[in-house]
């Protein structure tokens, strides 16, 4: 008996309706179109961007446009020293130059480019607006800069400072320039020796004399102070540092400065006690300070000041009134009682 398996062998097949084959190339047809269109988005998105190549190009070129301070200090001195530049534009330049001079770097870098003779002739102009501006660049440059502390020295600015010091100048002036003056002398023995030297004393003296307000004599008392300070710490610096060399060479160079002796010579013993007259009680702790550093060359003109010694204990007497208030506020060892503990070791000191 024969069986035919001939339908059971084959494949079977789909078939599609008409309706159905045409949702079918519907459905291929929108594929293709959604496709198309995240292509084109991708591309679109990536037009908006740079390649790598271009962000290196455009970074290359900004670097170009992008001043040192080194650059910006040589723009600012041709700026400053061109003949079409107003007085208005010059005291912007000299504004601009003194923030960059407060780095180290840049203040040397601006004396090696001519800016140290530049802020020196500032000082002798007419215009007390340019003394006053170029003092405070020289100044800041100054400040903490022993490079530029003897590149000063070398060119004269000592003189030039102290010239402007004793010549009718507004006060203004004079307070930068005193400024420059402690910059220049700061922790500098050879500058001090040559202030001495160049009668520097005798113009802080008059300056003195004639300020009756007490903002210079403030600064000029301060500065006195840290000279004495100075010495007094490299003097009594600790046993261990006996045998460095440079210390032993600073100290040869600050037992040069005879300052204690000047003070004695100069009238100081009886000027710095002048301005524990002020109201102002920074000024009279300043004036403390200074006596009490002053105390081993003036301790007999102290004894013999009688105005002195009424009116250390009427300051005392004030003092005391308001330390009691502070204690009161919960306020203990304040400011009040730091100027109680100076009156009394002057005390204790001229008995």
């Amino acid at each position: 008996m024969t069986v035919c398996l001939c339908r059971e062998q084959e494949e079977p097949r789909s078939s599609l309706g008409p309706d159905e084959l045409k949702q079918a190339m519907k459905k291929i047809k929108d594929e293709m179109k959604a496709s198309s269109r995240d292509t084109e988005q991708e591309d679109s998105v990536a037009s908006k961007y740079r390649t790598l190549e271009e962000l290196k190009k455009d970074m290359a070129q900004l670097e170009l446009l992008v001043e040192t301070d080194g650059q910006i200090m040589k723009r600012l001195l041709e700026q400053f020293n061109s003949s079409n530049s107003t007085t208005e534009q010059r005291l912007t330049i000299l504004q601009e130059l003194e923030y960059l001079v407060h780095q180290v770097d840049n203040a040397q870098v601006l004396c090696s480019m001519g800016g140290l003779q530049l802020m020196l002739q500032g000082l002798n102009s007419s215009d007390f607006r340019l003394q006053e501006s170029s003092a405070f660049v020289l100044g800041s440059a100054l400040s903490s800069n022993p490079t530029v502390q003897v590149k000063a020295v070398e060119n004269g600015a000592l003189q030039t400072l102290l010239t402007t010091l004793a010549t009718a100048q507004p006060i203004h002036v004079k307070k930068k320039v005193l400024f420059a003056v402690a910059s220049l002398l700061r922790h500098f023995p050879y500058a001090q020796r040559h202030f001495l030297s160049h009668g520097g004393l005798q113009v802080l003296s008059e300056l003195f004399r004639a300020d009756r307000g007490g903002v210079l004599r403030t600064r000029i008392v301060t500065m006195l102070y840290d000279m004495i300070s100075e010495k007094e710490m490299i003097s009594q610096a600790g046993l261990d540092l006996a045998l460095d060399t440079a210390h032993s060479e600073r100290v040869r160079q600050y037992s040069q400065v005879s300052l204690q002796g000047e003070l004695l010579e100069e009238g100081w013993c009886g000027l710095v006690p002048q301005l524990l007259e002020s109201t102002e009680h920074d000024y009279r702790e300043k004036a403390l300070r200074a006596l009490l550093a002053m105390s081993p060359v003036c301790l007999d003109q102290y004894r013999s000041d009688s105005s002195l010694l009424g009116l250390l204990l009427s300051l005392r007497d004030q003092y005391q009134e308001m330390v009691q208030s502070e204690m009161i506020l919960g306020e203990e060892n304040g400011y009040f009682s730091e100027i109680i503990d100076l009156i009394d070791t002057l005390q204790v000191k001229m008995k």
